[in-house]
């Protein structure tokens, strides 16, 4: 049995586990459990549509090909992660590679035009996912229609700002009669603005306890990746530098990490993550590359003998020096 798709976010070379299982970009794992034991029954042969032992086959092949390794990958903190990691990684390159977007479907076509697109997205996935598995022979043209809107979503991100492939997640919004108008506040700010700021403050605390996870486990270019999506959102928070700092620290880029230290405490003077990198730094070059006295007297230079290309001092001073300075 073929289950090959081509569409959306397939024909980027990425397994669109959100499309199969039928839930938002950025779906929690509380949320993905949830959608997989909705869908479960429904591929089981005791209680699948299927009339038929290769109709029942088919629905078997769906869960244990396409079902069970989505939730595998989004119900694992692991595996999550590098496959996030992925997307962003799309998600970036995706305005480049607009030409080779081509769109079939007319809810994906039409959150192509749109100017609310978060409200649009979700209101077209909850038409799409709602009978999803009813028909199994429609099953992965489904699939493909979701794929198309997810990728459709992320081109819109990724055109109309430098916000992350990982949108914020939301649950299907309740039917248009249902939901209010936005409320403006005695400010002006809207309902919508204020849950766009909790949308943003969302991601960067998620991508903070990535970072933090990933620099645990040493995969020190992801938890670069992630602080810097995240300082795109917010680029004042303490918190996002310190981290920051600290893991360019970590790689031995002490320039960088000076950088971002010395925001992260410009912000927050208190930051205990930034201020007990930043000692690490300043051992590591004897308070120099802080700018930092370390509250020792100075000793006077001891001269240094002459070198036949006229007293010039050798290069490579400083905490790359060895490593970088010397000439060949």
């Amino acid at each position: 049995m073929s289950f090959e798709i081509q569409r959306g976010l397939f024909g980027h070379d990425v397994t669109d586990h959100y499309a199969i299982l039928g839930i938002p970009l950025g779906t929690d794992p509380k949320t993905v459990r949830k959608r997989f034991l909705q869908i479960a029954p429904r591929l089981h042969p005791d209680t699948c549509s299927a009339a038929n032992a290769q109709g029942k086959a088919y629905a078997q092949q769906l869960m244990s090909r396409l079902v069970n390794p989505a939730y595998a990958t989004l119900s694992n903190d692991a595996k999550r992660a590098d496959y996030e990691a992925v997307l962003r990684t799309l998600h970036s390159r995706l305005p480049q590679q607009i030409n080779r977007v081509a769109i079939q479907g007319d809810l994906a076509r039409e959150l192509s035009q749109a100017t609310n697109v978060q409200g649009t997205y979700l209101k077209a996935l909850q038409t799409l996912t709602a009978s999803q598995y009813d028909d199994l022979e429609q099953v992965l043209n489904r699939i493909a229609e979701i794929s198309e809107l997810n990728l459709v979503y992320l081109l819109k991100t990724a055109a109309g700002s430098a916000s992350p492939a990982r949108p914020a997640a939301a649950p299907p919004p309740p039917p248009p009669a249902q939901r209010p108008a936005p409320t403006p506040t005695s400010g002006g700010e809207t309902t919508g603005a204020r849950e766009g700021t909790a949308s943003n403050t969302q991601f960067v605390l998620r991508a903070l306890q990535r970072a933090e996870e990933l620099t645990a486990k040493g995969q020190f270019a992801m938890a670069m990746q992630e602080l810097k999506d995240a300082l795109k959102i917010d680029g004042n928070n303490a918190d996002c530098h310190a981290w920051l700092g600290k893991v360019y620290l970590t790689q031995k880029q002490g320039t960088l990490a000076k950088v971002h230290l010395t925001r992260a405490l410009a912000i927050d003077p208190r930051n205990a993550i930034a201020l007990a990198a930043k000692q690490e730094l300043d051992r590591a070059t004897g308070g120099q590359a802080t700018g930092q006295a370390t509250g020792q007297t100075a000793k006077p230079n001891k001269p240094q003998p002459k070198t036949i290309g006229g007293g010039k001092d050798k290069p490579g001073g400083g905490l790359f020096g060895g490593l970088f300075g010397r000439k060949k």
